[in-house]
């Protein structure tokens, strides 16, 4: 038995990402803006495998809009949701503007563009209406539409989040390339980047373009989580989403959770179809028992060590840090979760090496508690 996302399992991961995240994103900035708007930069419909295109972003996102909006009418809350698709193939494009032409219950806007050429057409959209809270969702098949200069009066506009899929994979591969022109994807770091190797030179590059982001729209926070093959132990792509606010971070947080075991699961499906393909026998085994990966969970430790070892540096070079702000920071690093940095604190605090104010632990707690988070200091804890 066959499904829409059967050798694209990466992309039931990369939809349930996008999924997750407006399913909350919507209710929350509904409660207060007027206008709830989506742009979907690079839409297609690509290798599409079912004919109501259930299985692309675009009839995706509009689910999602459909259902979040009748939780907000519960609340007395009717903002207006606008979308605006974009794509430049002419035949996908054909496909595209048919389904919009079925949506009479949400403003659908369908171009045919070339996303890279219609930049300030994008932001005109996105500002037309007052209090409107635009969400860009850029989605190539390659990186050119991803370069910073480029995409820079998009990331400006604020109100306003992004999330972007930058194909690591391929730019791994092609990096070396100078006809390729990463300069204006990552800037003067490309020569320091290629003397880096394997998982170092996907990880900086990652880091880079994710700062370059943070500068470029001047976002107070940006996440990342990276997709794996569905058939190699290794990464795909990785998603960053940027945002400013914390609120933004909590949500994604809370959808990186759902993501990554979905992700595993997604995959050990696909691995278990692809073995009976070759072998034409039924396994003895679930899908989830014969499932191996080394790579993410050596991603998640590594992250896990420096995310404890950036907050630490924070805590010794302040007086004293606001829990929130210490939450933000190592929220910010991807597969590091709330428990991990429960887990930190209590260690540091029963070694003598911290004390926290107003403690509250279990939930984040709101700025207006005031819980703080001082490091001794050697003099003050001699058996530091």
């Amino acid at each position: 038995m066959t499904g829409p996302y059967d050798d694209r399992e990466q992309t039931a991961v990369k939809h349930q990402v996008l999924t997750r995240y407006l399913s909350a994103f919507v209710p929350i900035v509904g409660s207060w803006a007027s206008d709830i708007t989506y742009i979907d930069c690079l839409a297609g419909p690509w290798e599409s495998a079912d004919p109501s295109f259930n299985d692309t972003s675009f009839a995706r996102a509009i689910e999602v809009l459909r259902s979040t909006r009748k939780v907000l009418a519960e609340r007395g809350k009717f903002p207006r949701m606008r979308c605006l698709f974009i794509e430049r193939n002419p035949t996908a494009f054909g496909q595209l503007k048919r389904y919009c032409a079925g949506v009479s219950d949400i403003e659908v806007n369908a171009q045919n563009w070339d996303f890279t050429g219609h930049i300030d057409d994008v932001v005109r959209f996105a500002k037309e209406r007052p209090k409107s809270f635009p969400f860009f969702f850029i989605d190539p098949t390659g990186w050119e539409p991803l370069q910073i200069d480029l995409i820079t009066p998009i990331l400006n506009m604020n109100p306003g989040e992004v999330l972007i899929t930058l194909m690591t994979s391929w730019i791994t591969r092609f990096l070396s390339d100078q006809t390729k022109g990463f300069h204006r994807l990552l800037g003067a770091e490309v020569p320091r980047i290629l003397q880096l190797e394997g998982e170092d030179q996907e990880e900086e590059i990652v880091r880079c373009y994710a700062n370059s982001v943070r500068e470029a729209g001047k976002f107070q926070y940006v996440c990342t989580l990276p997709i794996m093959k569905p058939d190699q132990d290794a990464f795909h792509y990785y998603m960053i989403y940027g945002t400013r606010h914390p609120r933004g971070v909590e949500v994604f947080k809370e959808t990186e959770k759902n993501v990554i075991p979905f992700m595993h699961e997604t995959r050990a499906e696909a691995q278990q179809r692809r073995r009976y393909e070759q072998s034409g026998q039924s396994a003895m085994f679930s899908a989830t028992a014969q499932y191996r990966e080394k790579k993410f969970t050596r991603f998640q430790l590594k992250n896990v060590e420096v995310a404890k070892r950036q907050l630490k540096k924070m805590l010794e070079s302040s007086n004293q840090v606001l829990f929130d702000d210490a939450w933000t920071v190592a929220m910010q690093y991807p597969a590091v979760s709330e428990s991990d940095l429960h887990e930190w604190l209590g260690e540091w605090k029963t070694a003598g090496l911290l004390q926290i104010t107003n403690e509250h632990f279990g939930r984040r707690p709101r700025k207006k508690q005031h819980q703080y988070l001082k490091w001794l200091s050697s003099a003050a804890n001699p058996k530091r």
